[in-house]
């Protein structure tokens, strides 16, 4: 298994639109987000939104953003991440104390848990998927996580839309105001995509 870059380098690239660098870079700071996340939302907040919803849209925000990243020292990208994280604490609060106030079922929320992402890496590996790389289901869950925030924005929409979802090739060609062979396109590229971006940082799909 090849030697991880150092984080420096994995940040030079990402800035540079390294996407599967980027992806590497985000699962580096995983744990500690999480930990980040958790210790900000409140007991109620956690009933209704999952840590790992807010982690994922860390990481979507920190890819949109990648590009106009000004590199610093040593932790400048750690405090980065947890400040783009601790702003969505603050908004998902905020929508919460909304919430309370509207009628019942209104809930801006969808969630995602486990059970869906592994089922997304399950669909996405497809037969190249190893015996070995059920073992590392788990991990790769992690690595699923960071390698949709490392897709361009129509890709991950795709994805989403489709695997998370359940919406066909057509709801979505509607939603996006594509065709179905448009949406069909990227959500082939899509596919490939992830799978290359866990095939470099995954032991999900080795033999």
């Amino acid at each position: 298994m090849c030697e991880q870059p150092p984080e420096a380098d994995l940040i030079h690239r990402a800035v540079a639109g390294d996407r599967a660098c980027l992806s590497r870079l985000l699962l580096l700071h995983y744990d500690n987000l999480v930990r980040h996340i958790s210790k900000h939302m409140s007991a109620e907040l956690q009933g209704v939104v999952l840590v790992d919803d807010i982690l994922q849209q860390t990481f979507v925000r920190a890819a949109q953003a990648i590009g106009s990243y000004e590199i610093r020292g040593p932790g400048a990208f750690r405090a980065w991440l947890k400040t783009i994280a601790a702003n969505l604490v603050k908004d998902a609060h905020k929508r919460r104390r909304r919430e309370r106030r509207a009628p019942q079922g209104d809930r801006r929320y969808r969630q995602v848990d486990d059970t869906t992402m592994g089922a997304l890496v399950d669909r996405i590996a497809g037969e190249n998927i190893s015996p070995s790389g059920q073992v590392y289901r788990n991990d790769n869950l992690r690595h699923m996580r960071a390698a949709l925030a490392g897709l361009p924005a129509d890709q991950r929409e795709v994805i989403q839309r489709h695997y998370l979802q359940d919406q066909s090739l057509e709801q979505i060609s509607q939603a996006m105001n594509r065709t179905k062979g448009a949406v069909r396109g990227i959500c082939y590229r899509a596919r490939k995509n992830l799978r290359a971006n866990m095939g470099q940082s995954s032991l999900y799909f080795s033999g």
